[in-house]
């Protein structure tokens, strides 16, 4: 396959014949595909698929059909192969020099993050092909609230023990939460909670990124004396497409901070899933 820099080459060159030539012999047969430009990103929906339809343009007309193979370029290319398809030539009609290429994309092994699927056009003899269309595949997960009210389950990443949160949703349908840290203060500082709030948590519905503002949420006693009231500070994800909470806070009590005291946000990070 020849180089798309030929073809800038060859282009120069009758810019510079047509300053002393208004007919160029030759250039009228000049066999040039490429795709179009500004592909638009082909978003699947969890569990779902997706197809787009791609142009492919020729600057020959004939009077039959011509057919061009597609092919994966494996350097840019980092979408999983089950995850999408396409055939593997695209025909251009007879007297037009637009054909269409038709890619499903498929939640299918498709992970979370953006992926890029890579086509070429094959080469083929006196054949000049534009660069490789990047496509870009992402999954897009609707947040549904009631995805992740419940009971949760896993180990804190501080190593505190099993994770006790529970979340509901109040009389309006909003999200609130209780049971964040409890292990670390029940097993790691040794306290007995005498009282613990529910409280808010602001959800972004499109994002699924949330944030606790901070409240007064545990009282405890330690050695038989009541402690200081513990504050609640948090910010976080809802992973639609995972189902996983991404929670991050921090204890307040008598103006310390225990993420700032622990020199640690990894200390009072919870990854956790509903059971």
């Amino acid at each position: 396959m020849k180089k798309i820099t030929y073809l800038i080459v060859v282009f120069l060159a009758i810019f510079a014949f047509n300053n002393c030539s208004d007919d160029i012999a030759g250039t009228e047969d000049l066999n040039y595909i490429t795709f179009e430009v500004g592909i638009p990103t082909i978003v699947v929906e969890l569990g779902g698929s997706t197809s787009i339809d791609v142009k492919v343009y020729s600057t020959l007309i004939t009077g039959s059909d011509r057919s061009f193979n597609v092919e994966i370029d494996s350097d840019v290319t980092t979408a999983n192969a089950e995850s999408y398809s396409l055939s593997g030539t695209v025909t251009i009609p007879a007297n037009s020099n637009t054909g269409t290429v038709t890619i499903t994309a498929t939640d299918n092994n498709l992970g979370e993050d953006p992926v890029v699927l890579g086509l070429k056009i094959g080469s083929g003899d006196e054949l000049f092909t534009g660069s490789t269309a990047e496509i870009t595949i992402q999954k897009h997960c609707t947040l549904n609230i009631n995805d992740f009210v419940g009971t949760y389950s896993g180990e804190t990443e501080g190593e505190w023990g099993p994770t006790q949160v529970v979340t509901s949703l109040d009389e309006n349908g909003n999200l609130q939460i209780t049971g964040v840290g409890v292990a670390f203060l029940t097993g790691y500082w040794g306290e007995e909670i005498t009282s613990m709030a529910t409280l808010p948590v602001n959800v972004d519905l499109e994002t699924g990124d949330f944030t606790i503002d901070l409240a007064a949420y545990i009282t405890t006693i330690y050695n038989g004396e009541v402690q200081p009231t513990y504050y609640l500070t948090a910010t976080g994800n809802l992973n639609a497409c995972s189902g996983t909470m991404y929670l991050y806070y921090d204890f307040v009590q008598g103006g310390t901070s225990y993420v700032e005291y622990f020199e640690s946000q990894t200390k009072f990070t919870e990854i956790i899933s509903i059971n």
